[in-house]
């Protein structure tokens, strides 16, 4: 959904303007396998995947690699493949000096205390900022440094497990919801490039 909406409204760029693909942006993770992930530095990343008929997934549910259905069965190798030029790309651009903000949600305190701790650890001194969009209330007495986090519920009940059919995001409630995450991760990326 970050990846999506941000690209929607112009805050990162396409892939096709040169934008790479990281790891995070193309499969849906649960928020402790992001930090396990982290923690790990991928070592474990493609223990246990499975084919479930659809898509690769990473047992017991933990990763749905469902953006990259084009992997059937035969594929497990070109899907590994795939996400080693990800995770590469990521690598990439943990070790630059260039300011990066990640975009998390959701996740309640304690996953993003988890998710700071690597992300500190990675960054080893190198400017990044973490845009949290806390959709369910559930992020409380966070006070980390450059940790901003965007109260924001979804816009109608039903819309989270719909947020990528247009009939939702081109609707009024849908384009107000996905323009105050572009303005709100806008507003950090200007304040770090200061």
């Amino acid at each position: 959904m970050p990846r999506t909406i941000l690209t929607r409204w112009k805050v990162k760029p396409l892939k096709i303007q040169g934008e790479p693909s990281y790891p995070f942006d193309m499969a849906v993770f649960g928020m402790k396998e992001v930090t396990k992930t982290l923690r790990t530095d991928f070592n474990e990343f493609f223990n246990d995947l499975e084919y479930n008929g659809k898509y690769w997934i990473k047992a017991p549910n933990c990763i749905e690699f469902s953006h990259d259905k084009r992997f059937k069965k035969n594929d497990k190798d070109k899907l590994i493949n795939q996400y080693l030029n990800r995770i590469e790309n990521f690598q990439k651009a943990m070790k630059s000096a260039t300011p990066v903000l990640f975009v998390q949600m959701p996740g309640d305190s304690e996953d993003i205390m988890s998710l700071y701790a690597q992300l500190l650890r990675i960054r080893s001194g190198r400017p990044f900022s973490v845009a949290v969009i806390d959709t369910h209330d559930v992020v409380h007495n966070i006070n980390l440094e450059n940790v901003y986090i965007l109260k924001l519920p979804f816009p109608t009940e039903d819309y989270a497990p719909n947020w990528w059919k247009r009939d939702y995001y081109t609707s009024v409630k849908g384009k107000i919801f996905e323009q105050r995450i572009a303005v709100f991760c806008n507003s950090i990326i200007n304040e770090m490039l200061k």
